[in-house]
């Protein structure tokens, strides 16, 4: 049987080189290397049946969706509802029009620079990721990759797909207002990216009719489960007098909604409750969950347009996004 070291005599290049080729990891190699070493391989017969579909054209059809995070919420990251049907509606998609789906843990770049090349992944989406650790990726990593929900300092240098979290911070605010909820308070779990943009949206609908909503109403809750409901006990009785609370999160949302039941509080009369992603479990809840729907398909359709060679010329894709009135608001 033919050996890697045989291959890299033939071609004149290092060990490291061919290795590199079959893995598709070619940033750092000439089209010219590429060329002789693919040619020789499939003399040699030497690439194993994924690699053999790769080098005949056809790609490996293996799509991998990047966690850039293992845990959310205070709990593994694919408990959560928007993430795991995020990842479920690419999955449907991919396998739709004939590709798979690898799901790679993120925390460790290496760990995805390892897996990545070693199966041929025909590209990345990506969550969880800001814009450093993309560029740390992507110095590493020769592949195809979009991003979802990223905020760059400046301008975007990378493919990113999101929501309109401005609009949907916005429209939330602007139904809370017109139901007399006047001193709503935005509740999140950070005052950084899509939150922070959901809150400006809020805050901004707040403030059209010349009224202040202060940073005040602005309520940063722990990460952690138990240390959000000890929170909510601290902010009660502000709670009650606001009359209208508006999530970042439909996990946090049907959350406070159950502390509230447990506290003998009932919703919408006592207070209102807003969420934001349109899970599953908006409508499972009791009262059903007033939120934004928001959709996930924009970054599988964009990777394979650039798997296929078309130039994105638009780097950032904000997919609309609609408020869903249900019944956790009383108007």
């Amino acid at each position: 049987m033919i050996r890697l070291q045989d291959i890299a005599d033939m071609a004149g290049v290092s060990r490291t080189t061919v290795s590199n080729v079959i893995n598709g990891n070619t940033k750092r190699v000439s089209q010219e290397t590429i060329d002789k070493i693919t040619r020789i391989l499939k003399e040699q017969n030497y690439v194993p049946h994924m690699g053999s579909v790769m080098l005949s054209g056809h790609g490996s059809r293996i799509i991998g969706v990047v966690l850039g995070f293992a845990v959310t919420h205070g709990m593994q990251a694919l408990q959560d509802s928007f993430v795991g049907e995020l990842v479920g509606t690419i999955q449907t998609e991919a396998e739709r029009n004939g590709y798979f789906v690898m799901l790679i843990g993120g925390e460790k770049i290496d760990n995805v620079v390892d897996i990545a090349s070693r199966w041929n992944v025909e590209g990345l989406i990506i969550l969880g990721y800001d814009e450093k650790r993309y560029h740390q990726l992507s110095r590493k990593l020769n592949k195809k990759m979009v991003l979802i929900d990223a905020y760059p300092e400046g301008e975007y240098t990378f493919q990113n797909v999101g929501v309109d979290d401005y609009s949907g911070g916005y429209q939330v605010g602007e139904y809370l207002y017109s139901c007399g909820y006047r001193k709503a308070l935005f509740v999140a779990e950070t005052d950084r990216d899509s939150d922070a943009r959901r809150w400006m949206g809020f805050k901004q609908a707040m403030e059209k009719n010349g009224e202040f909503c202060s940073r005040s109403r602005l309520i940063i809750v722990p990460g952690e489960k138990t240390g959000r409901l000890k929170k909510y006990d601290e902010l009660l009785p502000r709670f009650l007098r606001a009359r209208a609370l508006a999530f970042s999160s439909d996990y946090d949302a049907i959350e406070a909604m159950n502390y509230f039941f447990d506290q003998g509080i009932r919703i919408p009369d006592q207070i209102s409750i807003v969420g934001y992603d349109d899970s599953i479990y908006a409508e499972f809840v009791r009262p059903k969950l007033t939120t934004v729907h928001q959709k996930g398909v924009l970054a599988y359709r964009r990777l394979i347009k650039m798997i296929a060679g078309e130039s994105m010329k638009e780097l950032n894709i904000k997919s609309p996004v609609r408020l869903i009135k249900r019944d956790s608001v009383k108007e």
